[in-house]
């Protein structure tokens, strides 16, 4: 089963998305450790979307849908804003000091470490990131 919620592109929205977020793992039986760290790349996500995907445009839909199945949590996270795969970025040098590495990149990249497998398509002038995690 499928549970999804919509969103505004707000930050504000964000404390709907927690709540979505606890419910969810409340339902599903997550541990607190687990949820921290789903908590933290799905807010990654959604807080780019918020702030980059729609330059020009207020009050435009997010959608997280967020399922369990076979001990495979999956987020889905869609937007029709500017297309952009977060996944092409190049991976930042983390070995750098902190006062030389470029600015950006590090979300990406720590939602991909995070998370089991992480994947975009462009359809239908939709963005779709899939976050996968597996828990048992």
């Amino acid at each position: 089963m499928t549970n999804t919620l919509y969103i505004k592109n707000e930050l504000e929205q964000l404390t709907r998305l927690y709540e979505f977020l606890n419910q969810q793992a409340s339902a599903f039986g997550l541990e607190e450790q687990l949820l921290m760290q789903i908590k933290l790349a799905v807010e990654e996500v959604v807080t780019n979307v918020i702030l980059y995907a729609y330059p020009d445009r207020k009050d435009q839909d997010i959608r997280i849908d967020m399922s369990l199945e076979n001990g495979l949590l999956t987020i889905v996270i869609t937007d029709n804003g500017i297309a952009f795969n977060p996944l092409e970025r190049e991976e930042p040098d983390i070995s750098l000091p902190m006062e030389e590495r470029p600015i950006g990149g590090l979300g990406i990249y720590l939602v991909k470490q995070l998370m089991t497998n992480v994947t975009y398509t462009r359809s239908s002038e939709k963005n779709t990131l899939t976050m996968t995690k597996k828990i048992h």
